[in-house]
């Protein structure tokens, strides 16, 4: 995100004036052993759904834990669990197969296991007519949705997410949205018409390089110069299309089972920033997702490599075909895998790890996700931050009080806000201090929206503070700051992380001008 949009963030964290507790009954004496809140143990599991496939490229089936090895940044590890999937219900075993000593089955044999599809259409690099006649297939073959598979629509119109449809097995409800879906406007054939009058730019320089007799290597050099220009409305907004697909994936509601993204998308922005998409990545690595992107513009077979590439970092793959049977293709590929899970050492420091699986079998091909991130608490709340922000927050978590004082101006664009925040005192985590009293830490992050679509993330950080005693339950701390804040009208939320339950609290406000 733009960091730019909030700015001196250093000057917001030494501006914390310190806490009060808002007693809703008497001050009462500290306990002789007061209580230390701690955070709950993560037992959480990586999972790694691997397809194989023989020389042939066919499906190989029948294979067992034995037949696999699993690696995190080059050192095997074992695994935790393991079960064959085989259109979409797990697989029942040969008599054969051991009993025991094995890992265990994270399903039983027979069950159905569901697959989530979630519905990406970003109508900022793609072309209505493709675009919608993918869609009008996808609607013909809701059909093919098992009884325990869901989908949800999202659409992106180059500054905001919209829910057409929220995680649904009514095939009814998710033909409408897509049908709502192919109501929208695109605009893939205005920034592919920059990028072609970028090439022509190429195509008349040749002409005349070659009219006044250049050398080989001075047209060489010309062309390689245009060759590198990017057509900066497109790179602009691929900024914001990458960053939304991140966003959908860390933002919206994670559902169990199988996770697939169909990710309809102009396929020739990736020749204008590809590395734009690591954040992508990251995002579907870490929560299971396994990327099928469709080209809805061009359908260039160069293109198609390139999405390829990308996807095949989860695992998948593009789900471009002939008939545009993008849904059955989807289905096919991702309803027989094996699933394999692991526990790592969660440190909470936000390294990034390699996964790699290899078949022991030197004839068989694999193919899986890359990698997974071991996320840090200041960063889970600034995605809780960001999910808020784009898909709104439950009720229940709705904890954190704000107040906004009035903007004082101090330039042409910024102004400084006095920001309140109230913080539940049962979501503190208080610890004996040294020196006598209690110390409290709570890890916070802000996000914004401003009323152009411009989204900006303040780098997360704790807010420390010390009390004499333990304040009441019941009451709020409330810590005091000021922030330094763009002159335009936004939204912004604030994330806290609840140290006794590990569930992430928010509020909100509003700032106008």
């Amino acid at each position: 995100m733009r960091r730019a949009w909030i700015c001196c963030s250093v000057f917001f964290f030494l501006t914390l004036t310190g806490l009060q507790a808002v007693r809703s009954q008497p001050p009462q004496s500290a306990p002789p052993d007061a209580p230390v809140f701690e955070e709950a143990i993560d037992v959480r599991v990586v999972n790694v759904e691997v397809v194989v496939t023989d020389a042939d490229g066919k499906r190989v089936r029948g294979l067992d834990p034995a037949d696999f090895r699993l690696l995190v940044d080059g050192r095997e590890v074992p695994l935790d669990y393991f079960s064959e999937i085989a259109d979409g219900q797990a697989a029942i075993p040969p008599a054969a197969a051991p009993a025991v000593g094995g890992p265990a089955e994270p399903v039983a044999p027979a069950e159905p296991v569901g697959r989530s599809y979630l519905v990406f259409v970003d109508d900022s690099f793609s072309v209505a007519s493709p675009r919608n006649d993918v869609l009008g297939r996808l609607a013909d073959d809701l059909g093919l949705l098992g009884p325990a598979d869901r989908m949800a629509v999202l659409a992106f119109d180059g500054q905001r997410i919209d829910v057409l449809s929220p995680w649904s097995a009514d095939r009814a409800v998710l033909a409408q949205a897509l049908r709502a879906a192919r109501e929208r406007p695109a605009r893939g054939n205005q920034l592919i018409s920059g990028n072609r009058s970028m090439e022509r730019d190429e195509d008349i320089t040749l002409d005349a390089a070659l009219t006044m007799e250049y050398t080989a290597k001075e047209i060489r050099d010309m062309l390689g110069t245009l060759g590198k220009r990017v057509n900066p409305e497109a790179r602009t907004q691929l900024g914001r299309t990458a960053l939304a697909m991140a966003g959908a994936l860390r933002g919206f509601e994670v559902p169990p089972g199988r996770k697939v993204m169909l990710l309809l998308s102009g396929g020739w922005s990736l020749t204008v920033a590809p590395k734009l998409f690591g954040p992508l990545v990251e995002s579907a690595n870490r929560l299971g997702y396994t990327l099928y992107p469709v080209d809805v513009a061009q359908g260039d077979a160069r293109i198609l490599r390139g999405l390829d590439q990308l996807a095949a970092a989860t695992g998948g793959r593009v789900a471009n075909s002939v008939r545009q049977d993008v849904l059955r293709t989807v289905a096919e590929d991702s309803g027989s895998y094996y699933w394999l899970g692991f526990s790592p050492s969660w440190k909470g420091d936000d390294t990034s790890h390699a996964i790699q699986v290899e078949a022991r079998r030197p004839d068989l091909k694999v193919r899986s996700r890359r990698g997974f991130s071991d996320l840090s608490p200041r960063t889970e709340v600034a995605r809780k931050a960001e999910s808020v922000l784009l898909f709104g927050g439950a009720g229940e978590e709705r904890k954190v009080r704000v107040e906004l004082a009035a903007a004082r101006s101090i330039s042409r664009r910024e102004v400084e806000v006095p920001v309140t925040l109230g913080v539940p005192v049962e979501a503190l985590a208080l610890t004996p201090a040294d020196g006598g009293g209690y110390v409290a830490e709570v890890p916070l992050a802000i996000a914004s929206l401003d009323a152009k679509g411009g989204r900006a993330e303040l780098p997360g950080s704790r807010l420390r503070v010390a009390v004499a005693q333990v304040p009441p339950a019941g009451g709020y701390a409330r810590f005091r700051t000021v922030l330094k804040l763009r002159r335009i009208a936004q939204r912004l939320v604030f994330t806290v992380r609840d140290a006794a339950s590990g569930k992430i609290l928010w509020g909100e406000a509003q700032l106008s001008f």
